[in-house]
């Protein structure tokens, strides 16, 4: 989903859900919860020159798209500023890091990892696609790089992207030049990059609504807490049936 708020003096533009290559938007167009580089760049002709705040939640997606994306905003002629709104993962991360100005609420998450792709061929077709990986990884790993505070490595960079890391927001403001903001409920869209994740932190949770992601807190002196663990169980359940029928749609 693409919303744009475009104000007298600055504009706001929501990047909340899947980043998908332009030829996509023929098969989805009308869908919610999609990003493309056209749609952006639509948006950015029509503000002009004026400061924009990109507000991100999303799972990620395509490379080329979440490149393109943020090399348009890096062309914006004025000042640029990201905020995280739920978490930021995989290609979106680009775009939040193609800003000039980078801020995260404390219950905001950040993540990166190593890109994939499905595909199929014979062993030289399948060490040519491995080597466009790795060059693919050392592209996106230049912009960590450039965004870290000077006590993070080379090696530190490329060690967070192998393993899949995830930073909350305090932990992102403690590796990269990034703005921590006070905590803020944050809902995430209900994207189907979760099944790409690996290493999801354990207080995330799903829930089934309007396909939406949240994120449910630990209820403190809750009496009917085993009641709340059992809907718990049931909404994960129904989000995973979900995801499964849109991927095969």
């Amino acid at each position: 989903m693409i919303k744009v708020n475009n104000l007298k003096d600055s504009a706001e533009i929501y990047i909340h859900g899947d980043i998908i290559d332009d030829f996509a938007s023929n098969f989805i167009d009308g869908l919610d919860g999609f990003v493309f580089p056209k749609a952006i760049k639509d948006e950015l002709d029509s503000i002009g020159e004026k400061p924009i705040t990109v507000y991100i939640n999303s799972d990620g997606g395509s490379v080329p798209a979440g490149v393109a994306i943020a090399n348009m905003l890096k062309r914006h002629k004025a000042k640029t500023t990201a905020v995280i709104d739920g978490w930021c993962c995989s290609i979106a991360t680009q775009i939040f890091f193609s800003c000039q100005e980078r801020q995260i609420p404390k219950n905001a998450y950040l993540m990166i990892h190593k890109p994939s792709c499905t595909t199929v061929g014979d062993a030289n077709e399948l060490r040519k696609t491995a080597e466009a990986l790795d060059t693919i990884q050392k592209g996106l790993e230049e912009v960590y790089r450039a965004a870290a505070k000077e006590h993070i490595t080379d090696e530190d960079i490329t060690k967070y992207v192998n393993q899949e890391s995830w930073f909350t927001g305090e932990e992102a403001s403690e590796i990269f030049n990034i703005t921590l903001l006070d905590e803020v409920k944050a809902v995430a869209k209900f994207g189907s990059g979760k099944n790409q994740m690996l290493n999801i932190p354990k207080d995330i949770c799903f829930e089934s609504k309007n396909k939406e992601l949240k994120k449910v807190e630990k209820i403190e002196g809750e009496k009917n807490t085993q009641d709340i663990e059992n809907q718990i169980e049931i909404n994960l359940k129904i989000a995973e049936t979900e995801l499964n029928l849109c991927e095969k749609a």
